[in-house]
């Protein structure tokens, strides 16, 4: 959340459980990983491009699944510290038990649509049909493990956020004009 940053931006330090700063660690680290292994993935691609010798087709094939990865792994991750893409609106005007009202509405509804996403990412990992990746030959069903794992995190980190953690703090939040302001020059 927003709050965890604490005596930084002036605002109340609220620490999370230990478990949850364990399950962020290893959350950056598998996205810095597959960051790091679409990069790698990337470069290969792109020197084998101007080299003389034939190239591995599987290399952009499982960058394209990288990036998908990448993208599940994080759901938990910015979620559960509230630096997902939101429209803050509500915190600007709501405040007290509204402001906590709407907190805990958004994040019940990112959880149960999690959960209903969770449901068809188990139909196809283990209901699937019977296709290979074309590059790679690889069962399809495998592709969808790392976006079930990570909407599972998903939502178990928007219920957490619904009765364990309260609404950022609306004076910490950005303001408009500080966006919008010029340097000086």
């Amino acid at each position: 959340m927003t709050v965890n940053r604490g005596a930084a931006d002036g605002g109340p330090t609220r620490s999370r459980p230990a478990l949850v700063r364990w399950l962020e660690r290893c959350e950056l680290t598998v996205g810095a990983a597959l960051i790091l292994v679409i990069f790698a993935l990337i470069l290969i691609q792109a020197t084998q491009r101007h080299l003389p010798v034939d190239g591995w087709v599987w290399t952009g094939e499982l960058a394209r699944f990288g990036l998908v990865w990448l993208t599940f792994s994080l759901l938990g991750y910015l979620l559960g510290r509230d630096e997902h893409i939101t429209l803050k609106v509500v915190d600007f005007v709501a405040r007290g038990w509204v402001l906590r009202g709407v907190w805990i509405v958004a994040n019940l509804i990112v959880a149960a649509i999690t959960v209903a996403f969770i449901v068809e990412a188990y139909e196809l990992l283990f209901n699937g049909p019977p296709q290979t990746t074309p590059a790679l030959g690889m069962p399809m069903s495998l592709t969808y493990v790392i976006p079930m794992v990570g909407l599972i995190l998903a939502a178990v980190r928007a219920v957490a956020n619904a009765f364990l953690a309260g609404p950022p703090n609306p004076d910490t939040l950005p303001t408009e004009s500080a966006d919008l302001e010029e340097p000086t020059r």
